[in-house]
């Protein structure tokens, strides 16, 4: 028998704003293939007391060890792989200690609050020989390997273009929860151009390859937010952003035996209420025979969400016959759909395996994209 991997979380909280530690990667841990793999050994929270009041909350084994302190936990010995959830101007600081110490760790992505960063925290892990894992779920949702299938196998012939627009928002979008108005603030680095678009735009590279000469346009139309008690939902307060909310980016395609030569992607990416009756999302992809046209009712986070909005449909231009195709979850039914992305990759590092998860490389290269857009944008305000 192959002992289990043994596991760090930092952010595994009885009182985390987003408890996404909790929600999205606690009950694969938890599971009986988790189990099998993988034991938690101990937790880092902001306090020695707080992990151990999550220690308890959460069930974990008595014998589960708290730390308040990064390098703490970084001189613990017997740790082998440390999950970061934090927010993501907390990334760096928490886990560059156990990186120095050569361990290898997952971070949620953002993978730190900017590109510069997350360049520290990738050459850290280059010196130090950690094996690298960034929260990109989005790889392993069914709608992304449906489309990669799709595409791969031919069915609308090779891709001439792609077209994607989105209009993302919660119940008000002139609104920020107070629990969560760092959102309004760049300098976190966790908002809505890295956040909402990040997690959009590399599941699209994801499936249509890294896009080259990049150019973007970024907008800020609602500066003034109203700030809303996280419990009540009423307004307390409000506060002014400086994130944009409306991102468009067009950009040429790699050539590919799928993909032709100088095929063009056009991305709209909105913080506003779709047209009334209009779906969240549409993202269609032109080929030579047909069109691939993906349609979300009401999320465009299509890698939290359960999908059951989610359609795709083939047009095969030939035969004047448009064909909804199916797709499902292939693993997992045990886990809540917000877990069942993160199976695929505990798997394939248990397993040793590369290449079918974004790791900090890959992370830093996304952070180098959102951030020549957002310098892009400074660059035009200033003028």
């Amino acid at each position: 028998m192959v002992p289990p991997i043994r596991v760090a979380i930092i952010g595994l909280s009885a009182n985390a704003i987003t408890d996404w530690a909790s929600r999205a990667h606690l009950p694969y841990f938890l599971s009986s293939v988790g189990r099998s793999k993988y034991q938690i050994v101990a937790l880092c929270n902001s306090s020695k007391a707080s992990a151990e009041r999550s220690i308890k909350m959460f069930g974990l084994a008595p014998g589960t060890r708290a730390y308040g302190s990064p390098g703490d936990l970084a001189a613990d010995p017997d740790v082998q792989l440390v999950v970061c959830c934090t927010r993501a101007d907390k990334h760096y600081e928490t886990t560059l200690p156990s990186i120095k110490a050569g361990k290898d760790v997952l971070i949620e992505w953002p993978l730190a609050q900017n590109a510069a960063k997350a360049e520290e925290l990738t050459a850290a892990a280059k010196e130090s020989g950690s094996r690298t894992i960034v929260g990109l779920q989005g790889w392993h949702v069914p709608t992304t390997l449906k489309l990669k299938e799709l595409i791969a196998c031919g069915r609308i012939g090779k891709v001439w273009s792609s077209e994607f627009t989105a209009a993302r928002w919660t119940s008000d979008q002139y609104s920020v929860s107070s629990a969560l108005s760092y959102f309004a603030d760049r300098k976190v680095g966790g908002n809505f151009v890295t956040i909402g678009f990040g997690h959009v735009f590399d599941w699209v590279q994801h499936v249509l390859g890294d896009l080259g000469d990049i150019q973007s346009r970024l907008q800020l139309q609602r500066p003034k937010l109203n700030v809303v008690d996280s419990h009540t939902g009423r307004p307390v307060d409000t506060m002014i952003s400086d994130v944009p909310d409306l991102i468009h980016v067009t950009g040429t395609l790699p050539e590919t035996e799928h993909i032709v030569k100088n095929a063009t992607l056009h991305m709209r990416f909105r913080r506003a209420q779709a047209f009334q009756g209009d779906p969240a999302l549409v993202w269609t992809i032109f080929g030579e025979k047909g069109e691939i046209r993906l349609t979300a009712v009401f999320d465009t986070m299509l890698q939290v969400s359960q999908l059951l909005d989610v359609t795709i449909e083939v047009h095969d231009h030939k035969a004047h016959e448009v064909e909804r195709v199916d797709f499902k979850w292939g693993s997992y039914p045990e886990l809540p759909h917000l877990a069942r992305s993160y199976g695929p990759i505990y798997e394939a590092y248990a397993n040793g395996t590369t290449g079918t998860y974004a790791d900090f490389e890959h992370g830093l290269k996304r952070h180098k994209q959102l951030d020549k857009m957002l310098e892009k944008w400074d660059k035009f305000k200033a003028i």
